[in-house]
Parts: C-alpha cells; sequence; structure tokens
C-alpha cells in the first residue's frame, strides 16, 4: 500500500521568461535541464486494511538530468534504497530513464508545453529473494506536462502564482505474475499551485529578505488503476482505489542549489495511515558550469531572462 500510495520526489526546475517554475516533489516540473537531485527523500508510514499503523518506510533516491539541445532532456535516475521498519526489510528500486521534449514555451506569458517518454527497467533494482524485491518487469509511460506563471496579469498580488500539472499514463510490460496476479495499468495525475515571494521580490514589490528566496506551493498527486485489475483479495484494500496525497511545500532557490520540502498527506487509508515528508537537494549544473557540463550537447543554451 505504500508504494501505492506515497509519492517520490520529483525533479529538475525550469525557467520561462522570468518565471521559475521549481523542481517540485510531487510532479515533474515542465522543462529540461542539467541538474543532479542528490539526494531525494521519502518517508510515509502505511495503513493495514483494518486500519491499525502499517510497515514505515524511508527512500533515499537521486536523479541526473541531461539536455541534448535547449528542448530535448535525458534523465536516469532511482527511487534508490528503501528500508522499512515493522516489519524490517530494505531493497533496491529498479533504474529509470526519460527522454523528455518541449514542444512550446511562451517567454512573455510564463507557458510551456512538454511530453515525455519514461521506462523503468526490470531487473535493475533488488532480486526477487530480497525483503523489498523491485518489479521484475519494465514499465512503459508516457508523459504529457503543462506550466503557466501568472505574471502578465494586471493585478500585482496575482502576479506570483504560476500552476503545473503532469498526465502519466503507466503500462507494465507484463499483464500477469506468475502467481496468478495482475499488473494494472495506471493513470497518475497531479497539479501544483504556487506562490513565488522570489518573483515577487524581483517584479511586484521588496519582500524581507528572509522570504525572498521562497516559493510556497501546494501539491497533490493521485493513481488511479484504469485497465487489467485484479480481483479484490480478502482482508486486502480493493486493487481498484486511487491513491494519493496532497500538502503544503516550500522551496528555497539558492544560485546553484535548491532546497524543498513537503508534508504528505494520504487521501485514505490505502495511501497511508500518518502525514509523511517529501524532501530533495537538487543541484543546477547549468548554473555551476554554464560552459561545460551544464550546456546542452548540441546547439545554444536555452535563452533565459537576465533577472529571473
Amino acid at each position: 500500500a505504500w508504494f501505492a500510495g506515497a509519492a517520490a520526489p520529483a525533479l529538475a526546475h525550469t525557467i520561462v521568461g522570468d518565471r521559475v517554475f521549481p523542481a517540485t516533489l510531487t510532479i515533474d516540473d515542465p522543462g529540461v535541464n542539467d541538474e543532479l537531485a542528490l539526494p531525494t527523500f521519502a518517508y510515509m508510514t502505511a495503513a493495514n486494511p483494518d486500519g491499525s499503523p502499517g510497515a514505515i518506510s524511508y527512500t533515499l533516491g537521486w536523479e541526473y538530468a541531461k539536455t541534448i539541445t535547449a528542448d530535448l532532456g535525458f534523465s536516469i535516475g532511482s527511487n534508490g534504497y528503501t528500508w522499512q521498519k515493522r516489519p524490517d526489510a530494505q531493497g533496491w528500486a529498479n533504474i529509470e530513464t526519460q527522454l523528455k521534449y518541449v514542444f512550446y514555451q511562451n517567454a512573455e506569458h510564463e507557458f510551456i508545453v512538454a511530453g515525455a517518454a519514461n521506462v523503468e527497467w526490470g531487473h535493475t533494482g533488488s532480486p526477487q529473494s530480497a525483503s523489498i524485491p523491485s518489479a521484475p518487469f519494465d514499465t512503459v509511460t508516457e508523459k504529457f506536462y503543462i506550466g503557466k506563471g501568472f505574471g502578465d496579469l494586471t493585478v500585482d498580488w496575482l502576479r506570483p502564482f504560476a500552476v503545473t500539472a503532469e498526465l502519466d499514463y503507466n503500462m507494465p510490460t507484463v499483464a500477469t505474475n506468475a502467481d496468478g496476479s495482475t499488473n494494472p495499468n495506471t493513470l497518475t495525475y497531479g497539479a501544483t499551485l504556487q506562490y513565488s515571494l522570489q518573483y515577487m521580490n524581483s517584479h511586484v514589490q521588496e519582500v524581507p529578505d528572509l522570504f525572498k528566496k521562497l516559493i510556497p506551493t501546494f501539491e497533490a498527486i493521485f493513481t488511479t488503476p484504469v485497465s487489467n485489475i485484479s480481483v479484490p483479495a480478502p482482508g486486502s484494500f480493493s486493487p481498484n482505489v486511487t491513491t494519493g496525497v496532497v500538502g503544503p511545500a516550500v522551496y528555497y532557490i539558492g544560485q546553484y542549489f535548491e532546497i524543498g520540502v513537503m508534508a504528505q498527506i494520504p487521501i485514505n487509508s490505502a495511501s497511508g495511515a500518518h502525514v509523511g515528508v517529501l524532501a530533495v537537494v537538487d543541484f543546477f549544473l547549468d548554473d555551476i558550469a554554464p560552459n561545460s557540463l551544464g550546456k546542452p550537447l548540441f546547439g545554444p543554451p536555452q535563452a533565459r531572462s537576465g533577472n529571473y
């Protein structure tokens, strides 16, 4: 239930005109960049079907993202290592790779649209003999992203607002396991509502030093099985229930890195028993090494405003 309900940190930050879309923790941002997220962290307490608290899980992960061109990027990463209490267990997640393309962006209106193809590679994590085994099959995911900042509005206090959204269709390459259980196709969807004090300080009015690099958000992510759903087993959660988390988050945007933390609140008992935590430290390689490690393999870097 924890793996179905808890969110894994999503990564990378995007700049469109004067707008910084941070590397939010529930969904990915809609751009491509050169970055290293190390570490990502997730904590959640699962619930048992009878309502009692279940396993407590901690996860450390990572991701490296590289631009191929200004609009095309590749990333590799993993949810990494999970250790669990009640009962004790541990294991490594599979490796994931992703190719992402920005179809359209408009700097004046702080608007961006992108899509991606992601593969989780089976057998690249812990073996089936491990106490937390990785999936022994690949999962292919099609992704769609959108982001919109509201700096083009005429009402000053609304201009720091921005929204992002992501829609994924996840397709396991093995429909039925050896024990007869099934691996459903799922739809994952989420959104963030952001209020950038960084944007306010630069483009609306000055804010106190303590807050000028912060972007508070409210985030949500959900997963719904849509096909190849198993018959419910006695004493277990229904396999067709939607799981997910919502909660507030805050991001500190420095010149070369970002730190983010979120309280993830389960939407139902199948998603978790108590409030969990997501966190990330994300290094901006395109700012740390703009002429080497942080530039696209081909062509010029992304156009950026001088006062984002």
